[in-house]
């Protein structure tokens, strides 16, 4: 009963060991400010529809995936409501006028060697816009590279994809297709 006893401590004690994934910490803004005129009013929603469940992922490492930032979708629609409001348009919560961000992809896979690191991220996003029964889609792509000495650094990666949204979100909206869409031209 004894050993029995020592041996569930020290699973126990063991079990606190554990690595847990690390969390992600995005915190989008877009600062591009007026890149294009979208003089109309619409409903936005952003849909995350992607399929891997990381948002960074160290190529062979442990521990490999931090945690997926649930909150990404609440966070880029923040700034695409941001970016389109900044560009002229007025984003109220019922219209006929909609457009939809749906996010496909985003994530960065950094591999590291004993010198240096890099991080690779990449953006999948589809634009679906509708109006009177019209519909405009659109999928834009982005990526970023990043390189730097020894490990990677967490807050550089989180920085470089915060970089990549405002690179995808400035895209979106001074594209004139989509700005000709929405103004029902």
């Amino acid at each position: 009963m004894l050993k029995l006893c020592i041996l569930f401590i020290s699973l126990l004690a063991l079990s606190g060991c554990a690595t847990q994934p690390k969390s992600v910490i995005l915190n989008p803004i877009y600062t591009s400010g007026k890149v294009s005129q979208i003089n109309t009013s619409m409903q936005a929603n952003v849909i995350d529809h992607r399929i891997t469940n990381f948002t960074i992922k160290v190529l062979n490492q442990e521990p490999a995936v931090y945690l997926p930032d649930a909150s990404l979708p609440l966070k880029v629609q923040s700034a695409f409501a941001n970016a389109l409001t900044s560009n002229g348009a007025t984003v109220i919560t019922s219209s006929n006028r909609k457009i939809t961000l749906k996010i496909n992809a985003f994530h960065s896979k950094i591999t590291e060697s004993l010198t240096q690191h890099e991080s690779n991220a990449t953006a999948d996003w589809q634009v679906i816009a509708s109006h009177n029964n019209n519909t405009f889609e659109k999928r834009y792509t982005g990526q970023s590279k990043i390189t730097g000495p020894l490990k990677h650094d967490q807050a550089k990666v989180e920085t470089q994809l915060n970089g990549l949204i405002q690179k995808m979100l400035t895209r979106i909206v001074s594209d004139q297709a989509l700005i000709d869409f929405l103004q029902g031209q």
